[in-house]
């Protein structure tokens, strides 16, 4: 007995790199794992050691330095790698960086993306619209106050990966931002979650995880998640268990559950990165690059004549 006493003693004291464990629900733990079976997890919290039982251990990662956001004055957005964040926590921090995409026809969702008030949504959320409308959130003391912006310029469009940029042009102030993940290292059955305007319902947030990373439609490829998505949340953001957007929402199966897709955010990063190539012009509404349906094939109906 006392040397099992002994043996812990001595992981508390030589323990010093941590982990980072995810738990079921969202929740993550960065201590020390000083035994790890099929039946338990034990960690080193300093003043006493918490055993947790394995079925409810969704992930171990070793601890990272996160990398710095970087802020490139060339480009319209931030990038960066971030400590594990929980989603209670991410929303509180990014929340505030979404909007309400108001046209006409309907609304969606959308994201600040630079300070000065760019914003990308969905292309099929503004399709055939110029009259737009921009709700944000900001907070004043412990309430939400609601802003509500109409002088809103269509920058660009590329309607073959579904995305339309946006700025706010009576903007009197910088804007709250989120920022995209540095790399592309999704894997599948990480949690995710996303916040948008589901039905007008302002700031809904819901989680789920990373079904897969590649799924194809159309000869394009989405990420397929699980969580609750619905109309109106088009053009919303997707992040990571970190708080980093890796996706834009733009559809989902009307008559199935937990069958949902994001555009992965490389193709934002690649319309901003490239914005005057898809300069929005209004002689134009479909500008940017189309890809038109090929022409039918029809059969020769004529009978050869024999030789």
């Amino acid at each position: 007995m006392k040397k099992a006493v002994f043996s812990i003693a001595l992981c508390l004291c030589t323990a010093a790199r941590s982990e980072e464990i995810l738990l079921r629900g969202g929740a993550v733990i960065t201590a020390p794992v000083i035994q790890n079976t099929d039946e338990t997890v034990i960690l080193d919290l300093a003043f006493d050691l918490l055993r947790i039982p394995k079925s409810r251990v969704l992930e171990i990662r070793e601890e990272t330095t996160p990398e710095e956001t970087t802020f490139d004055s060339s480009r319209l957005y931030s990038s960066g790698r971030q400590g594990m964040i929980t989603t209670a926590q991410a929303a509180e921090k990014y929340g505030d960086a979404i909007v309400v995409v108001k046209t006409p026809s309907g609304l969606g969702s959308g994201f600040f993306v630079n300070k000065d008030g760019y914003l990308i949504t969905n292309f099929h959320v503004i399709q055939e619209e110029t009259k737009i409308t921009i709700t944000r959130f900001k907070k004043d003391g412990a309430q939400l106050r609601r802003i509500v912006h109409r002088d809103v310029e269509i920058v660009a469009i590329t309607p073959f990966y579904d995305l339309a940029v946006l700025k706010i042009k009576d903007l009197d102030e910088p804007v709250p931002t989120i920022i995209f993940e540095a790399g592309e290292e999704n894997t599948a059955g990480e949690t995710v979650f996303a916040i948008g305007n589901p039905l007008g319902l302002e700031r809904t947030i819901t989680e789920g995880v990373l079904s897969q990373t590649a799924r194809s439609f159309g000869g394009l490829l989405y990420l397929q998640v699980d969580a609750p998505i619905n109309p109106g949340n088009s053009g919303g953001p997707l992040f990571n268990n970190r708080g980093e957007v890796i996706g834009i929402i733009n559809m989902g199966a009307t008559f199935m559950e937990g069958l949902n897709f994001a555009i992965p955010a490389q193709h934002a990063k690649y319309l901003l990165d490239h914005i005057e190539a898809f300069a929005f012009d209004e002689t134009s509404p479909e500008s940017g690059f189309v890809y038109p349906d090929p022409p039918p094939r029809f059969k020769n109906t004529e009978k050869e004549n024999p030789l």
